[in-house]
């Protein structure tokens, strides 16, 4: 006879995993008479725990948590999953794993945080798009709960994280682009209130200020090929020798298909410079200029990091930043 599960458990009571979850832990959030009713279904289903679930109750999982943040159209991206399979070898190396979690909008995320540290799903969790204020980071430091960000925030000493320097990346992009003296420029970062977006504006804007370069706008977009292309198809429209800094290299594709639209040339009409090197970027027309910041070298922080803050000991949290560099190739040139 097949196993029991809780899904099955769950469906056969009519309430949701979770809830099954907490009260075969005879949690207190259960109400009692819901809690007795699940352990009656699960004597008459002749449900048994997997040795894992039991492994919850008692102590490690030996899982790490990773929390994508929408948008999630990276997710699918070749960088992402080289992202994700680097952290996986690594915590194997230790006998670990990897568990990855995605909220459909912000608001569900300080949801699947709570759950992920209340119901045991993981000993660690690794967080990404961090705000300046993030009440997912108060919950986890209020719990101690082992956690590594992905960006900084406003109380960077109280916790673990590691940050691409965005200011020097965007800071970089207008001095590649401000060499063949464009007309005007156009800073194209993601949404504000994110600490890494922010970085990218302000680097962007104080290397414009010393080279005279003119800012015609600063533009927030989501940070995929729509947000991209959307912007563009506004942006091109009636412009000549302007230059564009793109956050990422996703959002300058997105403007490379509008132009293709709009019969609007790089390298005449406008010169544009991209970010983070995905695949695919020296393959434009014409080659996409960016910036890299290996991405498996990221992983690799974010794994020893947290692996770190699994095994701290009373060892303070610290950061660490990585340094973008150029990759310039023809996109950036202004005839």
């Amino acid at each position: 006879m097949a196993r029991i599960g809780l899904r099955q458990l769950a469906q056969s009571l009519g309430v949701d995993v979770s809830t099954v979850s907490r009260a075969l832990r005879d949690d207190e959030r259960v109400k009692p008479e819901t809690r007795a009713r699940v352990r009656d279904e699960a004597q008459r289903l002749g449900y048994r725990p997997h040795a894992a679930a039991r492994a919850l109750r008692g102590g490690r999982t030996g899982r790490v948590a990773v929390l994508l943040s929408p948008p999630q159209q990276r997710f699918a991206s070749p960088v992402f999953q080289e992202l994700l399979a680097t952290m996986a070898r690594r915590l194997g190396d230790v006998s670990m794993s990897l568990t990855v979690f995605a909220a459909q909008d912000r608001a569900e995320e300080p949801g699947i945080v709570r759950s992920i540290v209340e119901d045991k799903l993981a000993d660690g969790i690794v967080l990404g798009r961090t705000l300046q204020i993030d009440p997912r980071i108060d919950y986890l430091r209020a719990r101690d709960f082992p956690f590594v960000t992905f960006g900084r925030t406003a109380y960077e000493d109280e916790h673990s994280w590691v940050e691409i320097d965005y200011k020097e990346a965007g800071m970089l992009a207008v001095q590649a682009l401000a060499e063949y003296k464009p007309d005007k420029l156009t800073i194209v970062s993601a949404t504000r209130g994110q600490r890494f977006a922010d970085n990218y504006v302000i680097g962007a804007r104080e290397v414009a200020d010393q080279l005279s370069v003119k800012v015609a706008a600063e533009e927030r977009v989501d940070m995929n090929e729509q947000g991209g292309e959307a912007l563009a198809l506004k942006a091109l429209q009636g412009i000549h020798r302007h230059a564009f800094c793109c956050i990422q290299d996703s959002v300058a594709f997105g403007f490379l298909r509008a132009a293709a639209q709009l019969k609007k040339r790089p390298g005449e009409d406008f010169s544009l410079f991209g970010g983070q090197n995905f695949p695919g970027a020296e393959h434009t027309a014409p080659p996409l200029s960016t910036f890299s910041t290996r991405d498996n070298h990221v992983a690799q922080l974010l794994t020893e990091t947290i692996i770190e803050r699994l095994n701290a000991d009373g060892t303070p949290p610290r950061g660490h930043v990585i340094k973008p560099t150029p990759l310039l190739r023809q996109s950036h040139i202004l005839g």
